[in-house]
């Protein structure tokens, strides 16, 4: 009788322990399904005034939504179905959000500020339509009172958004990002003087990382089930090109106005994705002629799921084709990122007898992970 490989027993629990995790993670993960993570704005300096205009997630002002993670973003027929005295309503939670979140100063001393619903002056309202068909209007800020001096603003620090400002000019327009508890410069002084920000190329590379690192945590796990297959570096550069591939195309597609896929349709195809991706890795060893067809396939997806998060601020017009590329290579490099990771992370490791036992439950993990997304994204 032949007796178990050394440490068998403790591999098992080693992979049955990883299964736990990334269920806990499936589990906890919608919980985070609408949390706004981004306010995106346009600042319009004349010289004697300046306002900012906010896009604003209509659901994340309903104080209810804004409590519950785990509701799914309402969309724009919901806002335009709601009644005029609930639309009214929104108007003053974004107004009174705001005004807790953002700090505006002038020379020190504390700026007041009017705000304008431009969407509402039109009946019925004129609402934005937006990749991910969304709930958005807009809200425009304007100071009281001259300011003559430095402008600066300031985002709350703790559970808020990072805020995207976007400065239009002559030229190129630039970017610059308020993060949660930071500040940063409007407007220099009087004239035409704005701060100095970065090129939209160079936002659009930024929004595509983090898109995906960290907060694409269901196309991370997409890449990780690439990676699971068969840790060898030819197979994995064939099926990541592939995806991007496949989710360039979409992405430029849908950001261009040409495709528009509900997004209730679009998140449960991915969470379907990667569970069918995780399956086939039960099966087979090696990256067969279909598999990359089928990488490609789910990458069209995953591409209309990266428009729908990167809709508020990459649209068709001037230098679009430039700021398109530039996202996608953000996406690439982010799925890098994690392919390097998980490769380094396995270095050594992969060759030992740990490694079939911790593939098959991550395996196993990523596809039940999967399919509660697909059954809580459905329902």
């Amino acid at each position: 009788m032949s007796l178990p490989p050394p440490h068998a027993p403790q591999t098992r629990y080693a992979g049955r322990l990883v299964a736990v995790l990334f269920l806990l993670a499936g589990w906890l993960q919608p919980l985070a399904a609408h949390v706004v993570k981004q306010l995106y704005g346009e600042f319009h300096n004349t010289g004697e005034t300046w306002e900012l205009e906010i896009l604003f997630d209509a659901g994340y002002a309903d104080p209810v939504l804004r409590r519950d993670a785990g509701a799914p973003q309402p969309t724009r027929d919901w806002l335009v179905a709601l009644p005029a005295a609930e639309q009214t309503r929104l108007t003053a939670e974004a107004k009174r959000y705001l005004e807790e979140s953002l700090t505006l100063r002038s020379g020190g001393a504390k700026i007041e500020w009017q705000a304008s619903f431009p969407d509402f002056d039109s009946t019925p309202p004129d609402f934005p339509s937006l990749l991910n068909d969304g709930a958005y209007f807009h809200v425009r800020l304007r100071p009281l009172a001259s300011t003559p001096g430095k402008v600066t603003i300031a985002m709350a620090g703790g559970d808020h958004p990072d805020l995207v400002v976007k400065f239009p000019g002559a030229g190129d327009a630039t970017y610059l990002t308020v993060a949660p508890g930071g500040e940063v410069v409007l407007k220099e002084g009087t004239g035409e003087k704005v701060a100095e920000g970065h090129s939209p190329v160079v936002v659009a590379f930024e929004q595509g990382v983090v898109h995906v690192v960290p907060r694409g945590f269901d196309h991370i796990l997409f890449v990780l089930g690439i990676f699971l297959l068969r840790r060898r570096w030819k197979p994995l550069l064939a099926q990541s090109l592939a995806f991007t591939a496949a989710h360039t195309i979409t992405l430029g597609l849908a950001a261009a106005g040409h495709v528009t896929v509900s997004t209730k349709i679009v998140e449960p195809l991915i969470a379907l994705s990667i569970a069918a991706l995780a399956v086939e890795n039960l099966f087979i060893r090696e990256a067969r002629p279909w598999r990359l067809w089928i990488v490609f396939a789910f990458g069209l997806v995953h591409g209309l799921g990266f428009a729908g998060t990167l809709s508020t601020w990459i649209r068709p017009g001037e230098g679009f084709f430039l700021t398109l590329v530039s996202a996608n290579l953000g996406v690439e490099a982010g799925q890098a990122i994690v392919l390097a990771a998980a490769w380094l992370l396995t270095t050594g490791w992969h060759e030992s007898r740990a490694w079939p036992h911790f593939r098959r439950w991550a395996c196993v993990a990523l596809a039940l992970t999967g399919l509660i997304w697909f059954v809580e994204r459905v329902v």
